[in-house]
Parts: structure tokens; C-alpha cells; sequence
């Protein structure tokens, strides 16, 4: 089970590193060959389906969402914690909902995330 105290201040520090517009802080729970799944991969990276496979690719696909949203900010609604991770729930600078679902290894790093937005 994960630890809530531990998985809020993850959380905080994740946010911290987006409001921040500093990928490499963000990647850095992310163990080398991380799988994200997101819709918004699929919309910048054509032929991925959505699926970015390891550290480099998904610090390449940040560092490009983030030059081309120079108002992104991201406010915290909730953590959710689970057996082998946790979700941040967080509303975007549109105000959209969003979750993002991390699931660690034993070492704590994250080898998948996967994104999904609300209306």
C-alpha cells in the first residue's frame, strides 16, 4: 500500500516542477524506461497512439507541450492513493480536470503514467 503522506508530498513536488515549466524536475521520478499514456502525446506526437516509451521521450515531449503552453498551471484537487501508486487530480489552466495515475516500482520511481482529462 502506498503511504498517503508520502504520496501527497510526491504530488506537491510534481506540481511544483510543472508550475515551474522544469521537465527535467518532472521526469525525475520517472525510472529510465517509463511508458506515458496520454491523449495529448497522440495530438503532439503523430504515430505514437499516445504511448511515449522511456525517460528521454517523455522529457522531449514535455519540454515541447511546455514551449508551446507558456500559461501552463496546474492546481491540486486530490491525491488518490492505491496499492502500487497513486493519482494526482488537478485542474489545468483551462480548468479542465485531469488525472494522472502513477504506478512505482519497489524502488519508487514511477514506470507508468497514465493521463485522462474531463470535460
Amino acid at each position: 500500500m502506498i503511504d498517503r503522506e508520502a504520496a501527497v508530498a510526491a504530488a506537491a513536488a510534481w506540481l511544483d516542477a510543472w508550475n515551474a515549466h522544469d521537465p527535467e524536475r518532472v521526469v525525475a521520478h520517472f525510472a529510465d524506461d517509463v511508458l506515458v499514456a496520454s491523449p495529448v502525446a497522440a495530438q503532439l506526437r503523430p504515430g505514437s497512439e499516445g504511448v511515449l516509451r522511456g525517460k528521454a521521450e517523455v522529457l522531449s515531449y514535455y519540454r515541447d507541450g511546455l514551449a508551446s503552453s507558456p500559461g501552463l498551471h496546474f492546481s491540486l484537487v486530490d491525491v488518490c492513493t492505491g496499492v502500487d501508486g497513486y493519482t494526482v487530480v488537478y485542474r489545468n489552466q483551462r480548468e479542465t480536470l485531469v488525472s494522472e495515475q502513477l504506478t512505482l516500482r519497489a524502488d519508487g520511481l514511477a514506470a507508468e503514467v497514465r493521463v485522462s482529462y474531463g470535460a
